[in-house]
């Protein structure tokens, strides 16, 4: 059964439901180009265990406001042993071995996580909200690497998510919007 728009998320974030997993996204089309790369390493970044992106960790939930349970002191306590699913699996943008994205865009830094995901099989990415909404040059930067490479991106203002990318990404979330079908699909982590 589908919860109304007024009902608390079953994600269990304890926001209404129209304000969490059923947010309605504003979609923006754009025109493709091409851009560069640079290699990447976490560091101290600890963005995606921090609770901005929902997973479950060896029986323990991960969750807008609860970090993963095994994150103390800016590291992993099981980085060895971590699991294939979600953390092994997890792709972030910022981090990944052709990564286009700036050193001030560090999810640390952007307070915005880059999460690697596909449409049609091609590159796109989720700006999972990790601290606080992008700036106007930030968000102008994506939007011109989306319409130079062709990588639409979905990312949160406000608390609302919005979608850009090509015309065909625009027809494509309009009608999973219409059908009720999930956006976009996270590599193993969600939000």
């Amino acid at each position: 059964m589908n919860p109304g728009r007024n009902d608390p998320c079953p994600c269990g974030s304890g926001n209404k439901y129209k304000k969490c997993c059923g947010k309605v996204a504003q979609i923006i089309p754009v025109k493709p180009v091409r851009t560069s790369s640079a290699l990447r390493e976490c560091g101290d970044c600890t963005a995606c265990c921090d609770g901005w992106l929902k997973s479950t960790i060896y029986g323990h939930e991960m969750r807008p406001g609860v970090r993963c349970h095994f994150v103390r002191d800016g590291g992993c306590t099981i980085y060895e042993t971590r699991p294939e699913s979600p953390c092994r699996q997890f792709e972030c943008g910022w981090v990944d071995a052709d990564s286009p994205f700036p050193e001030e865009f560090k999810p640390t830094k952007l307070g915005v996580i880059i999460v690697k995901t596909t449409w049609r099989g091609l590159p796109a990415y989720r700006l999972a909200h990790a601290g606080r909404d992008l700036n106007e040059a930030e968000l102008a930067w994506f939007m011109r690497f989306a319409e130079q490479t062709s990588r639409p991106f979905f990312y949160e203002q406000n608390g609302e998510t919005t979608g850009y990318g090509p015309q065909a990404f625009v027809e494509d979330m309009q009608m999973k919007l219409r059908k009720g079908l999930p956006l976009f699909e996270s590599h193993a982590a969600s939000s």
